[in-house]
């Protein structure tokens, strides 16, 4: 008996390890493309962190090509719960946004959303899981609330690592295919964040602005400065 519970619990573990193989990136060739959305406009989710962070991401949307413009996309922003001023930060770069665009729709497609805060400055780390399992369960909700992503992305918070394990869970289960692209802060010119170290090997594209990181780790991308 206990053999053959054994050997199901071995074919288990197996076909698990390979699930998750399989939706893992390719550490080689071409990059995955993001999946075309057949109903609607693609769905974008942007995480934006306190700060610095912030600031890069609306400046990373605003470098977008006209041709690749975030106007007719849906987009759903995440903060974390206390930021006020990214939430700012986003209603007044949405503001704009539909003041430039000559689509009347432009406006009333996007959402901010607020999940807990995984981490605050100078908590204790014996209540930090308590916070992260609250931001986890935020991050799962806000996911699946305005309907899943196409591709989200993130450049560094720690709620980022949060964010994206539940775009992968999705993945997992087949309940989605959001693709996950990381952007590593400007700043970062000699090492990554931690958020960056965790997230290397398994963001379906990782994104550095200096060239020495590119050195350092083979499966970034370097694309000159993108803020």
């Amino acid at each position: 008996m206990l053999p053959a519970i054994l050997l199901l619990a071995f074919i288990f573990l197996a076909l698990l390890t390979l699930r998750l193989l399989y939706i893992l990136p390719v550490t080689h060739g071409t990059p995955p493309a993001p999946p075309q959305s057949r109903h609607g406009p693609k769905h974008l989710m942007i995480l934006l962190g306190s700060g610095g962070h912030t600031a890069e991401m609306l400046l990373l949307l605003a470098s977008l090509p006209s041709s690749s413009s975030t106007e007719h996309i849906k987009r759903t922003y995440i903060v974390t719960s206390g930021d006020a001023l990214s939430i700012q930060k986003a209603a007044t770069y949405e503001t704009a946004l539909s003041t430039s665009s000559t689509s009347p729709t432009s406006s009333t497609n996007c959402t901010i959303r607020v999940v807990p805060r995984a981490r605050r400055v100078g908590q204790s780390w014996l209540s930090t899981p308590w916070d992260c399992l609250l931001c986890l369960l935020g991050c799962l909700r806000a996911f699946v609330a305005g309907g899943v992503p196409d591709v989200l992305v993130c450049n560094g918070p720690g709620s980022a690592v949060l964010m994206v394990l539940v775009a992968l869970a999705g993945r997992f289960f087949g309940l989605a295919k959001t693709r996950t692209l990381y952007v590593e802060s400007f700043a970062r010119t000699r090492s990554l964040s931690l958020s960056g170290k965790l997230l290397y090997p398994v963001v379906d594209r990782f994104f550095v602005q200096w060239p020495k990181l590119k050195e350092q780790y083979p499966r970034a991308e370097y694309r000159g400065i993108l803020v």
